[in-house]
């Protein structure tokens, strides 16, 4: 199963995968793509680098849920501090029409913070089913 050094783990590099996402969304044209890739696709993406690490030994399918849980909630909170602040910026000093809604959704702090909490639960939640497709398939691929 999991210890506490393996959750630590899953936690930091979720954080940094969220980051980098949130820096490379800053690109209008990919911010929808990022933010719904980020509430699907971390978990499966986590779970392969970490299976291709072996950090996991053996996939089970209540530790790909697990993974899938921690690592979307973790990667959209990453990507919720380094875009939002940064979105708000660029549209006070460039007056971009791209992240005018950005600006709409940081006018008002405990807003932002409820929005971000509740999506990261969301994240955590869909990552959590992607993840027990992941090791559902792995499973399944593994046993023909």
């Amino acid at each position: 199963m999991f210890n506490n050094q393996l959750i630590k783990i899953i936690i930091i590099v979720s954080l940094l995968s969220g980051a980098i996402s949130g820096i490379i969304s800053l690109i209008p044209a990919v911010t929808f793509f990022i933010i719904i890739m980020i509430m699907f696709l971390a978990a499966p993406f986590i779970i392969i680098y970490f299976k291709s690490l072996n950090l996991i030994k053996d996939l089970s399918i209540d530790q790909c849920m697990i993974t899938g849980a921690v690592s979307g909630f973790s990667s959209f909170i990453g990507f919720s501090l380094i875009f939002f602040p940064i979105a708000f910026l660029i549209h006070l000093f460039f007056k971009l029409e791209s992240f005018i809604w950005v600006k709409v959704i940081c006018q008002n702090l405990l807003f932002i913070i409820g929005i971000v909490f509740f999506a990261a639960i969301l994240s955590g939640m869909l990552n959590a089913f992607t993840g027990f497709l992941t090791g559902y398939l792995y499973q399944s691929f593994r046993n023909k």
